[in-house]
């Protein structure tokens, strides 16, 4: 049995179930898995091993600070070296890393006591970094998962990350290109797309969703995920009083937590919606899963940000196409790797309102159009982002220890 440790900053994270997802397949498939993470729920049950970081001058801390004095000189001394590559590279990774001698104390004398073969390291920013340590220390191989913040704003010394890697693996395509413009030829062969996964069952019964809505019949619209400004919602609720205009009985659903929430519930108001939009907290994933199905359709208006974050394939995505709901989606890189125009959804430019709302309406009130999405929507799932193949695709790297240029 392989024994992987995973970094993350926080587990579980309720934006971050896509991880979750991921441990639990890999333990499916014959993986121990324990996660090493800076901050979390422990007391939450998920299913896997979980250890958290102390605080930096309790008495776990300084026992595991000895233990690496004792068990890892020559650990030591090769730590300092990677923190001299950080500061040639990116001097702000190389201070991280040292202000979190202890979180790397920590977790090398748990990764001991836990015999892990190898760690991977979820995020190519501070997970990385720590990676990238307990490496240097233990001598164990490390990979790298990158997403979309990651790969896109906070993206420090990521030649060195790379080039130390056995592997990186690249939710999207876009995420996986975009890197390889930024490291050496020599590591290019290191970049790998691999698509997060959902479950796949049997398709919902689509019946009560899928009749003919008019003027006077109602709708459900949704949207899930963080409020925050990349998600675009507050385009959704100025597009949706458009639609509202034209059919006024529907109802919009917005899921989430973040900075943006008063800013939306301001435009929501202003717009006279009080009573049609409805702004819920962050659903629970049965929650969400509920949402998503009783939905007619599921919207992600989402846009690139002023400092240039953007989304990759937001799982939700992948979450209504296993449900059989066709997705409106803004017309970005990374989302139309999923979503192919009027085949499982239909794609928008972002951040225009207007085409936007035409688009909700066109899904709308062409019920067979929308059924066939969504039949499309459900067969892309099952091909393309099934957990469980996806995850094997994983596991075969972690097994293999590399990847042959």
């Amino acid at each position: 049995m392989m024994r992987i440790g995973y970094i993350l900053s926080t587990f579980p994270c309720p934006s971050e179930r896509f991880a979750a997802r991921e441990i639990a397949e890999l333990q499916k498939q014959g993986f121990a898995v324990t996660v090493l993470a800076a901050a979390g729920s422990p007391t939450q049950q998920i299913g896997v091993r979980a250890v958290y970081r102390p605080p930096r001058l309790s008495a776990d801390a300084l026992v595991s600070v000895a233990y690496l004095l004792v068990r890892y000189p020559l650990g030591l001394f090769r730590l300092l070296r990677l923190v001299t590559a950080f500061l040639a590279e990116c001097p702000r990774e190389a201070m991280s890393v040292i202000g979190n001698l202890h979180t790397i104390a920590f977790f090398v004398r748990r990764l001991d006591q836990a015999r892990l073969d190898h760690v991977h390291a979820y995020f190519l920013n501070w997970p990385a970094c720590i990676g990238l340590a307990l490496s240097a220390v233990t001598g164990k191989s490390v990979s790298l998962a990158a997403h979309a913040r990651d790969v896109f704003v906070e993206h420090g010394a990521v030649r060195l990350k790379i080039a130390q890697a056995t592997f990186v693996v690249a939710c999207t395509r876009q995420a996986a290109d975009y890197l390889k413009n930024r490291v050496p030829a020599v590591d290019r062969h290191k970049l790998l797309v691999n698509y997060h996964g959902v479950t796949i069952q049997a398709p919902a019964d689509r019946a009560s969703a899928t009749g003919v809505l008019g003027s006077n019949h109602d709708y459900r619209v949704a949207c899930l995920g963080r409020l925050i400004p990349k998600k675009g919602c507050v385009h959704l609720v100025r597009a949706f009083a458009l639609l509202t205009a034209r059919w006024p009985h529907g109802r919009l659903i917005i899921a989430g937590s973040g900075p943006e929430r008063e800013r939306i519930r301001y435009r929501i108001g202003r717009l006279g919606l009080t009573d049609r939009v409805e702004l819920r907290p962050w659903q629970p994933a049965d929650a969400a899963r509920e949402l998503i199905e009783k939905a007619h359709l599921l919207v992600v208006p989402s846009v690139v940000a002023e400092d240039g974050d953007r989304d990759g394939i937001p799982n939700v995505i992948l979450e209504a196409f296993a449900a059989g709901i066709p997705v409106v989606a803004s017309r970005l890189e990374g989302i139309a790797e999923a979503v192919v125009h009027r085949h499982n959804g239909i794609l928008v430019d972002p951040g225009d309102v207007t085409v936007l709302a035409s688009a909700m309406e066109e899904l709308l009130t062409a019920p067979r159009r929308r059924e066939a999405m969504g039949r499309a929507a459900y067969e892309t799932a099952r091909a393309r982002f099934d957990v469980t193949r996806n995850v094997h695709q994983l596991a075969e790297l972690f097994r293999n220890g590399h990847v042959t240029p």
